[in-house]
This record gives structure tokens, C-alpha cells and sequence, in this order.
């Protein structure tokens, strides 16, 4: 249940960005317990206001936070489980706000089960699109919100090919949409983490379940089994 989410989040342990008070990440665990619980518009309003105005998003200076990858799976388990239409729609359009908003700067990466100094943005967009089949039965806003996760894709490289000049032809699984080469991409390789240099991605060929081949220049050691990439743009994300 959404509450025990909540409860189960060590929120005073995630950064405070500005340290002002309205940013508390103990303060969007308040706001995620009233927005669980409303029952009418105004408590609704009242909640979702709370959000947006700090700590998750700040609406008017087009800003997430570090606790929005937290808030993330909360607000998903509303959209997929919440009892008034007013509360999911009130979660997807801040889960929306999430992913289009740009972190403080140095605030713009966390740990994820799956990585560490992961692009927030990508972060929750892994998120959102756990919630695929969910999100689809939420009518035109949920496939909207997918669609936008889409954008901040993920590519886990399984098998690579390396050549003589450096480049590489990869197989590996694509999360999120297909997109359009050449791009940027930062890689993630274990045991060395984010690579210092983004890479590129010269072509990208993907079937509907995900896996795909990709053609990367400048690749060692990026192109090693078990790495991930990631949108560069998005880890340059940034107030």
C-alpha cells in the first residue's frame, strides 16, 4: 500500500539541493500521505499543490528534486491502485513534471538496484515504464506519460565485437523508444563506473521486444558486456 511505501523511504537521507524548508524530502512524505489519503478536490488540490511546489518539482522554476526518483514508484502504485480519478491524474501529471524538469546543478544523478550515478531523469523514466501494462489501461495520460518515458532510453549491452579502429558492434536490449543516430551516449561499465568521454552512437537497429545492434565508435571500454548507456543530453541535465 502507498502509505507503507512511504514509510518504508529513509527520506532524511536524500540531499536537500537549496536547503530551504519547502525543499525538506520529509516534507514530500507528508505531501505524498495527504495526496494517498484525499478523498475530495480540495484535499487533492491541496497535496498535489504541495508537490509541485518544492521538495518533488518546483513549477514555477521548472525544477525536480533527488526525492522525485523515490516519490516515483509511490505515485505509480496511486496511478495503478489509487481510488479516485482525481488522485491518479494529479500522479501523472507530477510524474510528468518529473521528467521534464531539469535537477539543481550537481543534484542530477542518483543510485539506482541497477547503477549508481544514474541521470535522474532516466532514473524515473525505468520507473514509469515498469508500470507499462498499468499506464496503458490509464487511457490517453498513461500512454502519454510512457511515451515520454521513452524519450530517456537504456541500452544494456550483452555481447560486442570490437574492431581494430576502435569501434564496435554491439548486441544489446533497448528500454524505451527507438532513436535516431548519430547520438551521444554516456556509458556505465562495471567496476569502472560513468565513462569520462561520451561515446557514439553511429546506428541503432531495434525489434518490437527490445533487442537491437548497435554500431559505436570509440567504444573500449564501453562496448563490454554488462555495460549501459544512457542519453549524454540527459546527463548533462542541469539548472
Amino acid at each position: 500500500m502507498p502509505l507503507d511505501s512511504i514509510d518504508a523511504v529513509n527520506w532524511s537521507a536524500i540531499p536537500n539541493p537549496t536547503w530551504h524548508r519547502c525543499d525538506d524530502p520529509e516534507r514530500v512524505a507528508h505531501a505524498l500521505r495527504l495526496l494517498a489519503v484525499s478523498t475530495t478536490a480540495r484535499e487533492t488540490g491541496d497535496a498535489a499543490s504541495l508537490l509541485a511546489g518544492g521538495g518533488f518539482v518546483c513549477g514555477h522554476a521548472a525544477m525536480v528534486f533527488p526525492a522525485a526518483y523515490a516519490a516515483a514508484p509511490i505515485l505509480l502504485d496511486l496511478v495503478e491502485h489509487g481510488r479516485q480519478p482525481r488522485v491518479k491524474d494529479a500522479a501523472l501529471g507530477l510524474l510528468s513534471n518529473a521528467l521534464d524538469y531539469f535537477p539543481p546543478a550537481g543534484h542530477n544523478r542518483v543510485d539506482t538496484p541497477h547503477g549508481t550515478g544514474v541521470p535522474l531523469c532516466c532514473a524515473i523514466a525505468r520507473c514509469v515504464r515498469d508500470r507499462h501494462r498499468a499506464l496503458l489501461a490509464h487511457g490517453i495520460h498513461g500512454r502519454r506519460l510512457l511515451a515520454e518515458a521513452g524519450l530517456h532510453w537504456r541500452l544494456a549491452i550483452e555481447e560486442a565485437e570490437l574492431r581494430a579502429d576502435g569501434s564496435a558492434t554491439a548486441i544489446a536490449v533497448l528500454e524505451g523508444a527507438p532513436f535516431r543516430t548519430p547520438v551521444e551516449a554516456e556509458a556505465h561499465t562495471p567496476p569502472f563506473g560513468q565513462s569520462v568521454r561520451p561515446l557514439r552512437i553511429d546506428a541503432l537497429t531495434a525489434d518490437a521486444s527490445g533487442g537491437a545492434c548497435i554500431e559505436l565508435g570509440r567504444a573500449l571500454p564501453a562496448a563490454a558486456p554488462g555495460s549501459t548507456l544512457y542519453p549524454a543530453e540527459c546527463g548533462r541535465r542541469e539548472h
